[in-house]
């Protein structure tokens, strides 16, 4: 019995000692501590084993997908992203050029002459091989070609300056080189030959010769020589030569013919073909295939 903390009676019997409860409602014989029994401070617990049934056996868990650590850089999403930084770039520039097409062909000549006013420059390199506006100088022959898409499909004659424009290209590169004027290009010398009725004669010398006067050139006829060419070349003065057919175009062309390389070659400027201007020319490549030649300078 748990000690309460009240006082017993003990009455002492022959037999045992006896230990009274007064509040207890029964007497009972409390054994001595002699007796040497022991009592255990708290219940005794009985460890439960389950077992389990065969479809009930124990699997190890699943193990989860985890996510990569965030130091772990996943190539996959980079390389999507830049693809599609490249295709909205791509879509861009194309969607840009169509645009500035679009435009030059609405506004007509007062957008160029804006553009010129501002010193914007009207090459565009990424379609064409020209050389670009802010390059022109004088006493040097630019670079222009036909297919250059500011003036490709502008209307010359009964056809286009891209595919029968070589004459007012030609005339456009040693205008520049002669006067220095890089405000007059390749469609303004075609507008002139337009009005002025050269570009429906069957070939370009009117255009070359008379046309060149009036626009402040003096041009001059050139024996078809190594002499007399290189004469004139030395000179500083450009020469336009008349390709005969079937050499460099199925019908006549025109070439500007603009220095000598230090190996004694012709550098040429063909406005239909930048793989030919590229190489430097013999001049007996050169003159066997002519038919013409004009020297040019300024008329000032």
């Amino acid at each position: 019995m748990t000690y309460r903390g009240i006082p017993y009676f003990v009455t002492r019997s022959k037999t045992h000692e006896v230990r009274a409860d007064p509040y207890a409602t029964e007497q009972r014989s409390l054994p001595n501590r002699t007796h040497g029994v022991s009592y255990v401070s708290s219940p005794r617990r009985t460890t439960r084993i389950r077992t389990y049934a065969p479809s009930e056996s124990v699997r190890p868990a699943t193990a989860t997908p985890q996510d990569p650590p965030p130091g772990i850089i996943d190539l996959k999403r980079v390389l999507a992203a830049v693809l599609a930084m490249l295709l909205i770039v791509i879509l861009s520039t194309f969607l840009g050029m169509y645009a500035a097409r679009a435009a030059s062909s609405l506004l007509g000549d007062d957008a160029r002459a804006f553009a010129s006013a501002f010193g914007a420059d009207n090459e565009t390199r990424a379609e064409s091989l020209s050389a670009p506006r802010s390059t022109w100088e004088m006493g040097s022959v630019p670079e222009l070609y036909q297919d250059d898409p500011q003036w490709a499909d502008r209307p010359y004659g009964s056809s286009t300056i891209g595919t029968a424009g070589a004459a007012p290209v030609c005339l456009a590169m040693v205008r520049v080189s002669a006067t220095g004027d890089v405000q007059t290009g390749p469609i303004d010398v075609a507008s002139f030959s337009q009005r002025s009725g050269y570009a429906d004669s069957p070939d370009a010398t009117a255009l070359l010769t008379d046309g060149a006067q009036e626009l402040g050139l003096v041009a001059s006829a050139v024996d078809k020589s190594e002499m007399a060419l290189r004469r004139e070349i030395v000179a500083g003065r450009p020469v336009i030569a008349a390709m005969d057919a079937g050499t460099l175009s199925p019908s006549i062309t025109y070439v500007v013919l603009s220095d000598i390389d230090e190996h004694g070659r012709l550098v040429m400027n063909d406005p239909l073909s930048d793989e030919r201007s590229s190489r430097h020319w013999t001049f007996d490549e050169v003159l066997s295939r002519t038919t013409a030649l004009w020297s040019y300078a300024s008329a000032d």
